[in-house]
């Protein structure tokens, strides 16, 4: 009986999760239409971050498996539109066609503490400059500390890069230790958004 019981939740967790991979909902940002999966939708809200407005979504990597934890790899999409011309940052800069993006191997990363207080930081990648020898940083994220809790028994770094993608701006949290993981998860993101792309 009890085999039964536990194939049968587990028959309705099948069926409820492809349920929510089939079901799509429509999604307008910067002149885009997009049909996007309801288990990818990330629709809550988070206290320490603003609510999106109504020309943006929050979408997930990949879809939670627990919808009572907050998930990681939430990507805001908004208009870039009146971002630019940067200034702001080096991240805006990079993100406005003001700066150049780094490329190179054997990339390290480097956090250091900025102006806001011990709870912020920025991460910067380091290359080595084939020319002089010499390290180049240029920053790829901002960072805020978490303190343990509950959920997360240890410290940890909740870092946010951005990206521009076809005149939309793309906002993505990762975990500090993941920074290695940036350009393949950046790849990812982008190809969501092409296949959710409305005719």
């Amino acid at each position: 009986m009890k085999i039964a019981l536990l194939s049968i939740c587990s028959i309705v967790a099948i069926w409820t999760a492809a349920s929510a991979m089939s079901e799509t909902t429509r999604k307008s940002v910067a002149g885009h239409q997009f049909d996007v999966p309801k288990g990818y939708v990330f629709d809550a809200s988070i206290s320490w971050l603003p609510v999106p407005a109504h020309d943006s979504f929050v979408f997930l990597l990949e879809p939670s498996p627990d919808p009572k934890q907050i998930p990681k790899h939430r990507i805001l999409v908004e208009p870039l539109a009146g971002r630019c011309p940067g200034g702001v940052s080096h991240l805006m800069d990079v993100v406005c066609g003001k700066a150049t993006e780094l490329v190179g191997s054997n990339p390290k990363f480097e956090r250091h503490q900025n102006a806001l207080g011990s709870w912020s930081s920025d991460l910067f990648v380091v290359y080595r400059d084939d020319r002089t020898h010499q390290p180049v940083r240029q920053q790829v994220a901002v960072c805020q500390l978490f303190e343990p809790n509950p959920v997360k028994p240890k410290s940890s770094n909740l870092c946010t890069t951005i990206w521009a993608y076809k005149g939309m701006l793309l906002s993505f949290s990762f975990d500090e230790t993941e920074a290695d993981r940036m350009p393949e998860m950046k790849i990812k993101a982008m190809a969501l958004l092409d296949r959710w792309q409305a005719p």
